[in-house]
């Protein structure tokens, strides 16, 4: 049986979760994702093709889905399990919300893969690992790995993002930076979208760090920095920070800085490009656990001074 959503889109009610996945792809997230992203929302299609076939979205329960997600948990880390359900979850939402479903059969999946992926310890540096890499890195604006790792541990932004900078993103008068495009460094075919439309915004900027861009060598197409692997610049941070961490490790402890400083979690999120607060909440939910504890005692504090008076 089909209903008519629009002029232009039929809803079949015995749709497959395939297919629904497939259209939900094309409609909401195609126009709104950059392509790197969009890849990993085709490779979730064809998990979905591989493990649930034909089957009907209206006849999937909890329990099978769950059962799907254990058996995927059995072969691959934490993260990339974790990823396929947020997809999955996401569609799903909208499929409740359009009417194929009463409620998402993905809301209370849990997942436990033997392979958890990277530790916590990896995907964060300690606070004098982190100086430290700044003080590093800014002293040889020369090297092309040192400059990117520089500029992204004081921005927090995308290791494409970063390549993606180019001399008219920088604001010398507000001391603001311009996040609007990205560098396609897997296949260095030239610039690019941002992640998302949220990804485009301004990153407040110190003065050592524009003192910093000033010194860069140029280069021809008023890029701030020249191709560089994302290897390359890998290994550059290993070998200064000392263990195994990444470069995208660098924006997650970007933020925990900031939120260590007790910046709020809306200008957080904002620096950072997240399409929405429930991504910060999600994802720094272990540092504004200390956070809330610095602000129990403020809470005390301006009672205290209430009852003073």
């Amino acid at each position: 049986m089909e209903l008519k959503l629009q002029d232009n889109i039929n809803v079949d009610e015995d749709i497959t979760l395939y297919d629904y996945f497939k259209q939900w792809c094309e409609v909401y997230k195609k126009p709104t994702v950059s392509k790197i992203t969009y890849k990993a929302y085709i490779n979730s299609q064809r998990k979905i093709e591989l493990f649930f076939g034909n089957k009907k979205l209206k006849s999937i329960t909890a329990t099978e889905y769950q059962c799907v997600l254990n058996s995927y948990a059995k072969t691959h880390a934490q993260d990339t399990v974790e990823r396929f359900n947020v997809h999955v979850k996401a569609c799903i939402e909208m499929a409740v919300h359009e009417g194929y479903l009463k409620w998402n059969f993905c809301k209370f999946a849990k997942i436990n893969s033997e392979n958890k992926g990277r530790d916590v310890e990896t995907k964060f540096l300690e606070i004098e690992e982190y100086e430290r890499l700044i003080y590093e890195t800014s002293k040889h604006p020369e090297h092309a790995s040192h400059a990117a790792l520089y500029i992204i541990s004081k921005t927090g932004i995308r290791f494409a993002e970063c390549l993606g900078l180019t001399v008219d993103d920088i604001d010398y008068e507000t001391g603001m930076l311009s996040v609007n495009k990205t560098w396609d460094y897997k296949n260095n075919t030239g610039f690019m979208p941002t992640k998302t439309k949220s990804s485009i915004r301004e990153i407040p900027l110190d003065d050592d760090f524009i003192k910093f861009i000033e010194t860069l060598p140029p280069t021809d197409d008023k890029r701030l920095l020249p191709s560089v692997s994302n290897t390359a610049v890998n290994k550059t941070l290993r070998k200064i920070v000392g263990r195994e961490v990444r470069v995208h490790s660098l924006r997650h402890t970007y933020a925990s800085y900031l939120i260590a400083h007790d910046i709020d979690l809306i200008s957080v999120s904002q620096v950072l490009g997240h399409e929405n607060l429930n991504i910060t909440l999600e994802v720094y939910a272990h540092q504004l656990q200390d956070q809330k504890s610095r602000n129990d005692e403020k809470i005390k504090q301006i009672w205290g001074k209430f009852g003073a008076k």
